[in-house]
Formats: C-alpha cells, structure tokens, sequence
C-alpha cells in the first residue's frame, strides 16, 4: 500500500510538472489581449490547455483565431529538436528565434504598457511582413543582442498548431509552473499523504486495543 501512494505521488508530481514534448493537446482561447491597432491584439491571451487555464503570447501574425475556438496543438519546448517540429522550425536560426520570442515574453509581462511594441517584435521575429509599430524595432534589437548562455528555457512551451495550412490558427507561447512551486506541491502532497498514513495507522491500533480488550 506504501508503495503504492509513493508511486501515486510520483506521478501526478511528474505530470504536474512537465508538458510532454510531443503530445496532441487542445486549446481553447478565452480572450484575446489588447487591442493596440486596428485587427491587432497584443498578448498575454487568456486560454485553456486541456481545460487548464493559462496565458500565451501569439507568434503568428499572419495567423487568426477567435474568442471562444479550440484547436489542437502540439507541445513543444524550445530546444534544438523541440523547435525543428514547431511551425517555424525550418526558418534559418529557429532555435534564436524562439528564444527572443520567449526573453520577449517575459519582457511583456514586466513592461504591460509596452504591449503593442513588444508584441509587434515578437511577430516580427518570424514574419517580415509584419507592419511597423512605434517602438517596436527597438524591442526587436533588444532581444536579438542577448546573451542567452545563462536564460532559463525551460519554463517555455510553444503550442503549435496541427494545421499548419496557411488558414491554420496561430502558434503561441506559454509557460509552465516553475520548478520551485512544483517542489511546494510535491512536499505538501507528501505531507498530507503521510497524516493520511498515520491517521490510518491510529485507527488500525485502536481497533486491535479494542480487541484485545474484548469490546
């Protein structure tokens, strides 16, 4: 039975802790970000992966979707063999590219009234016909003079689409728990699967002292 709730443990601790690399998923998308030019909306999204909500930034400009459609997904994390599967994988320096997508990303998140510059770049990473948006090339240059020897990756997912038709939905960036709230979750599981053990345990010798005594 120990052995059992260990490996119970284990599990769900994994799978709360990574995206398979290579998996079919569905998203759904909520809403759509700001409105920073006409037909253009900045990111972070609101969505759900597999009914689990997150936030994501588009990376396809020449791409739509709509409140409220699902699509299936690949996900993808930004390493040499996990962008050669995304959808701009076979562009020259992919693997670059999504890391300026994703420093950018983050950049996002810690400039909100950037909005509309910082997703202009991020389009324009991967298409040249993105349109000009003040402010935008100087994002741009900024994340293509990184230095990204040190930068964590590992907190990305690139949810790629299955339909990689010209038509197909966008391509996205999201992020995924970071390993210091998942050691959190994991030690309170482990807490609380150990009361379980001992609550267990008290009522198991309860009983036995009742026998014994012949109640």
């Amino acid at each position: 039975m120990r052995k059992f709730g260990v490996l119970f443990l284990l599990a769900l601790f994994l799978g709360l802790g990574s995206i398979s690399s290579a998996s079919a998923d569905t998203v759904k998308l909520i809403k759509l970000g700001e409105q920073f030019a006409p037909g253009e909306f900045a990111g972070p999204y609101q969505a759900t992966l597999n009914g689990n909500p997150i936030t994501m930034v588009c990376m396809s400009f020449d791409r739509n979707v709509r409140e409220g459609q699902i699509w299936e997904v690949t996900v993808n994390e930004i390493t040499a063999s996990g962008v050669a599967n995304a959808l701009y994988g076979a562009q020259a320096n992919a693997l670059l590219k999504y890391q300026q997508a994703a420093f950018l990303m983050d950049q996002l998140a810690l400039n909100p009234n950037e909005e509309g510059a910082i997703q202009t770049a991020i389009w324009t990473i991967f298409s040249s016909a993105t349109p000009s948006f003040p402010g935008a090339d100087a994002w741009l240059v900024l994340a293509q003079n990184q230095n990204f020897s040190g930068y964590d990756f590992s907190r990305f997912r690139i949810l790629t689409p299955n339909d990689r038709s010209s038509g197909g939905p966008q391509e996205n960036l999201t992020t995924v728990p970071e390993p210091a709230t998942l050691l959190l979750l994991g030690s309170g599981l482990t807490a609380i699967a150990a009361k379980v053990r001992r609550r267990r345990r008290g009522n198991s010798d309860s009983e036995e002292n009742q026998t014994a005594a012949g109640l």
